[in-house]
């Protein structure tokens, strides 16, 4: 925002309603994403892990930093200089430190919970490796982060109060460069699944699909980006309680915009079962609907299981229930059809009655009747055996 309107400035102008607005609707966004993800991840398919807490903590967080937000408006943000008392300035400002505080808490549990999420999808060794290296950068970042904001000022009361004198403070190339820093590490982070989607053998719909959810990752570096520019050029001016007001708003919106990418790459599956739900009603559902699994990528295929689904091992051994019925129907068809093959020859039916050992079986003596014998009386054949394995063998 300028303070400056042709050399006027009106002191009745205030944008501290929007603020706590901006402050309120953001995170109502973000939690209303987590709780979906609580209710999928633990409730549907109860496989809660940490990242699972881990962005409830920045959810937190989050919630902190609107709260400060909230009463940093209250004593002025959003309004002129010359219009704040006097005495509102150190509140204020004691609130926008605990504020830069949350701010930068709340985004590092939410890149720490993409990777504890990266982790358990991307399987191949190479990536978790990478994977790793990335997690351990961003676990010292998050602490370098944090150790700057504690001794912001020494004594860090010179943070908030003028009359305090400060020994020493951080010059701001020192968050700048650790800033920089930060997003080229995110933007690495979110460009890691990409080759990984697209090396995979997968119908290409799902990997643009997939590409798209891992992409969303992408727009937390434009928010940081803009959000960092328009804090360099906002500092040092001499309104800056009006003039930030921009940055107060992409504060809000980079956190729960990070909260919201980390946890809309888990609700897929939901999204499925939604729209399952609502094709079963209009034109029947597969079973598959009822079921969901986390995906992997990278994980080698397993042989079926024993324990596998009563579900699924219910349809296989129906399918081979009816490959039966079809092959005895097949028999009683050939049987009845008496002109056409004969179970016995007519000459051997007098010794066969005498002792059914001195007949031997009628494939020896009938070509045809042995084919069909291959294909109707053992039901299913060798080739057939193989190919129809299922979650029993």
């Amino acid at each position: 925002m300028s303070s400056d309107n042709d050399g006027v400035i009106d002191l009745s102008e205030s944008y501290q309603g929007n603020i706590i607005a901006c402050a309120v609707l953001t995170w109502l966004i973000s939690a209303l994403v987590v709780g979906s993800r609580m209710y999928l991840r633990g409730h549907l398919m109860k496989l809660l892990g940490a990242e699972d807490w881990v962005i409830l903590a920045s959810l937190f967080f989050s919630l902190a930093q609107s709260i400060g937000f909230i009463i940093e408006a209250s004593f002025g943000l959003g309004r002129h200089s010359l219009a704040i008392p006097p005495e509102n300035y150190v509140p204020m400002l004691e609130a926008s430190w605990f504020t830069i505080l949350f701010y930068a808490s709340s985004l590092s549990l939410s890149k720490i919970s993409v990777l504890l999420l990266y982790l358990r999808t991307l399987t191949y060794d190479w990536t978790r490796k990478i994977l790793l290296g990335f997690l351990v950068v961003v676990i010292v970042t998050s602490a370098v982060n944090l150790i700057l904001d504690f001794t912001a000022c020494i004594p860090l009361d010179a943070f908030w109060d003028f009359e305090v004198q400060a020994r020493y403070c951080h010059s701001n190339e020192v968050y700048y460069a650790l800033t920089g820093l930060q997003i080229g590490t995110d933007f690495l982070i979110f460009l890691l699944p990409l080759p990984v989607v697209w090396s995979i053998r997968a119908p290409k719909d799902q990997k643009i699909v997939l590409s798209i959810v891992f992409s969303f990752g992408f727009f937390i570096c434009i928010v940081s980006i803009i959000r960092i520019v328009l804090l360099a050029n906002a500092i040092g001016g001499s309104d800056y309680s009006y003039d930030a007001v921009d940055i107060n708003y992409w504060s809000l919106v980079e956190v729960n915009t990070a909260i919201v990418c980390a946890s809309i790459m888990t609700l897929k599956p939901l999204w499925n079962r939604i729209f399952a739900a609502s094709t079963r009603q209009g034109t029947g559902t597969p079973e598959e609907a009822n079921h969901i699994n986390l995906p992997t990528i990278g994980s080698r295929p397993s042989r079926p299981s024993r324990k596998a689904p009563p579900q699924t091992r219910q349809s296989w051994l129906s399918a081979q229930l009816a490959k039966l019925d079809k092959s005895l129907q097949t028999v009683n068809e050939t049987q009845v059809a008496g002109d056409e093959v004969n179970l016995r020859r007519p000459e051997t039916a007098t010794a066969a009655s005498r002792s059914d050992t001195e007949l031997p079986p009628w494939p020896a003596r009938d070509p045809a009747g042995r084919d069909r014998l291959s294909h109707n009386s053992s039901i299913i054949t060798p080739v057939e055996h193989k190919a129809d394995e299922g979650p029993l063998r």
